[in-house]
């Protein structure tokens, strides 16, 4: 899993992290934050590599079908953009950044 997939799962989580169970959330914690691999996740958790692969697909499938659901990330990303790009004639970059803070926060 490369980087950008690694983020984008994060970002998931972020918004969408306490649908999963607790197994889910300690697979993607380990795999994405702690950057462990399925092998040495299957190790730690002492469950075998292809339960740990299967959690971890179905937690990604879960986040990403709430995420098309709901378009909080998608919509979060547009006002991102409308603060960044169509208001700074408009408001101060204080302003902005702080807006974008707010955002990121939730």
């Amino acid at each position: 899993m490369d980087i950008n997939e690694r983020v984008k799962i994060a970002i998931l989580v972020k918004y969408y992290g306490n649908i999963l169970t607790d197994k889910q959330s300690n697979i993607i914690n380990m795999y994405v934050d702690n950057n462990l691999s399925l092998s040495e996740v299957s190790e730690e958790l002492k469950i075998s590599r292809q339960a740990v692969k299967d959690g971890l697909d179905n937690a990604i499938n879960s986040l990403e079908n709430i995420e098309n659901k709901l378009h909080f990330i998608a919509r979060d990303d547009k006002i991102k953009q409308l603060i960044e790009n169509k208001l700074p004639s408009q408001i101060d970059m204080a302003t902005r950044l702080e807006l974008i803070s707010v955002l990121e926060d939730n």
